[in-house]
């Protein structure tokens, strides 16, 4: 277990622990991230609070087997089932240019190409054929927006906004 330099960092959630594998303290996680492999390249992860150092991960049909230090033994184990997995956001391989983390997206303050303030991205649906952007507006509905070139036209993480197409309905 490690000391945490910076407490306010954010946290990604990345799986949750759903059972021991095996006697020496292994861990299975069922990945909640659309890159599992990322677990091979991971120095650390959070369980309950507690920042562990990963010292390796395997895949194993559809999970990920993890042993941590000063997880040596199947009781130790057993304690962290149901702990959700979580990683700080700095520890987060980078994407590739025009792909982003939900965890980027969510937050920002959508504008539209006139630039007047359409509302806050609060949510993101993922579906089959592309992403949806739930904007949270002032007044009024929700917006879904679908997450597609047509619509997202500008994504400044940094300056934490979005400018964006909205869609014409015809009635």
């Amino acid at each position: 277990m490690l000391s945490v330099n910076n407490a306010s960092e954010t946290l990604i959630a990345v799986g949750k622990i759903v059972a021991p594998h095996g006697v020496r303290g292994d861990l299975r996680i069922l990945p909640d991230t659309d890159w599992p492999e990322r677990f091979r390249s991971l120095k650390h992860i959070r369980l309950g609070g507690k920042l562990y150092r990963l010292l390796s991960a395997r895949p194993h049909k559809n999970i990920y087997i993890l042993h941590l230090e000063g997880v040596d033994d199947r009781n130790t184990a057993e304690t962290l089932i149901g702990k959700t997995a979580e990683v700080p956001a700095s520890e987060m391989p980078e994407r590739p240019e025009g792909l982003y983390y939900d965890f980027q997206i969510a937050g920002l303050t959508a504008f539209d190409e006139a630039g007047e303030k359409v509302g806050v991205i609060t949510e993101i649906i993922h579906t089959g054929a592309n992403d949806v952007y739930v904007i949270h507006p002032e007044k009024g509905a929700d917006i879904l927006l679908p997450a597609i070139p047509d619509c997202v036209l500008a994504v400044d993480v940094a300056e934490g906004r979005m400018t964006v197409r909205l869609q014409e309905w015809e009635d």
